[in-house]
């Protein structure tokens, strides 16, 4: 019984051992990666009545959330996620381009937008999380001639 356990021991480790140098052989060179930075930025906030929107005479809101590369290497594959929301891709972003999630929405409200990002290369991972609160409450005007709702009591 100890025989058979000693012969099974090693084989299994000769077969390891060639499974090991038949990997090393076969492994080509290694390149090494061209270091870059993914960073997430963003932002919530209210404005009235911005001239080209299609609100002009009302509260809207503007949530965004953007990826840049900092550099100096191309990033790969790079992904956006809104956390419960949109995704975005790009086959490669390079060192100063951007990536961007942008919503506006009529009035203004307590809101928020958070996210990350990721690529199919490592890189530092301290600044690809991000997010960002709005706590704002405005009420849009009437428009002209609109009847008024009564007082609540």
């Amino acid at each position: 019984m100890k025989n058979r356990i000693v012969a099974r021991a090693v084989a299994a480790l000769g077969a390891t051992v060639g499974l090991t140098a038949a990997g090393v052989m076969a492994a080509a060179p290694a390149n090494a990666q061209e270091p870059f930075n993914l960073r997430v930025e963003g932002g919530v906030h209210c404005s009235f009545g911005q001239p080209g929107q299609p609100w002009q005479n009302f509260w809207s809101m503007h949530r965004w959330m953007d990826v840049v590369n900092d550099g100096p290497g191309v990033a790969p594959n790079v992904v956006l996620q809104e956390f419960g929301g949109a995704h975005k891709f790009a086959q490669e972003l390079k060192p100063g381009e951007r990536l961007t999630i942008d919503t506006r929405w009529f009035g203004c409200w307590p809101s928020s937008i958070s996210g990350y990002t990721y690529s199919s290369l490592i890189d530092p991972l301290q600044d690809n999380v991000g997010f960002w609160a709005n706590v704002e409450l405005r009420e849009n005007p009437l428009p002209e001639g609109a009847p008024v709702p009564p007082a609540a009591g």
